[in-house]
């Protein structure tokens, strides 16, 4: 690998997630400040209509039922990102998308920690060739991040169960160190990085530690313009039940997902 035309003048690092660590904070940040990171790193992030939008939904798709078909979507949409960048760019090349590790547990039956992660960085690895990727993850506190992940579960994905009964169902799930040591053994130590998320500096300025991982200085992110607040914060824990008892009536996803807009909208209402 890496022996095609300008490769090795092209750095390409993925942000693969993973969900619930600030993705959407990181984004909208990133999307603020393309002009700033202009010249120093080239973002690619899920803007509607995006081919990172898909790839990130088909590494999401082929984890929840592997089969050749979601396999060759999968690679397709790698390929097409990549001859975007090779046509278009020379320099650090920044991909960032949450599912890229595949599914969270709460969605589709899944209870462990993303396990597609191999098939999927090896599809990524092989498709991006000539370009030789490096891996990037964020991790959160194990305890906090799984009541993070069951509201967005609720929220997002349909999710019936309640907080308690997720944790039975999660309890063997495994931990960050494990999946550490698989996307080490996956792609190499040398082209796997692990973050936590509890270690940046600035929730102003999201996603510092991965920035440096690209290149970018202290005093560039700092000259950056911060945003305000979180994104894509969770619902009261009324909202939430409230949602929940929705998610058991077998509704389509576009009504859930009217109805979680609606509860997110009037927090207030359900205040607990």
């Amino acid at each position: 690998m890496g022996t095609g035309p300008d490769s090795r003048a092209r750095r390409l690092i993925i942000h693969c997630g993973v969900q619930k660590t600030g993705s959407t904070s990181l984004h909208h940040f990133l999307g603020r400040n393309q002009d700033g990171l202009l010249g120093r790193v080239r973002v690619l992030t899920p803007a509607k209509g995006s081919a990172t939008r898909d790839l990130g939904n088909a590494a999401m798709r082929f984890s929840l039922r592997p089969s050749e078909i979601r396999l060759s979507r999968l690679r397709d949409c790698a390929r097409r990102l990549r001859n975007d960048i090779l046509d278009e760019s020379v320099g650090t090349v920044l991909i960032s998308h949450e599912n890229l590790l595949g599914a969270m547990p709460g969605n589709g039956g899944t209870a462990t920690l993303y396990p597609a992660l191999e098939n999927i960085v090896g599809v990524l690895d092989a498709a991006f060739d000539p370009l030789v990727p490096e891996f990037v993850v964020y991790t959160r506190e194990m305890s906090d991040w799984k009541r993070s992940v069951h509201g967005q579960a609720i929220r997002s994905d349909g999710y019936t169960e309640t907080f308690v009964d997720f944790l039975a169902a999660t309890e063997a799930c495994a931990s960050w160190a494990a999946v550490r040591q698989r996307l080490a053994t996956a792609v190499g130590a040398a082209r796997s990085t692990v973050f936590r998320v509890e270690d940046e500096p600035d929730e102003a300025r999201p996603g510092q530690q991965l920035l440096r991982h690209a290149g970018v200085s202290a005093a560039e992110i700092a000259a950056l313009r911060p945003v305000r607040g979180r994104r894509n914060v969770r619902m009261t824990a009324g909202g939430l039940e409230f949602q929940r008892l929705v998610n058991q009536l077998g509704l389509d996803r576009h009504a859930r997902r009217a109805i979680a807009e609606l509860i997110a909208g009037n927090q207030r209402l359900f205040a607990s």
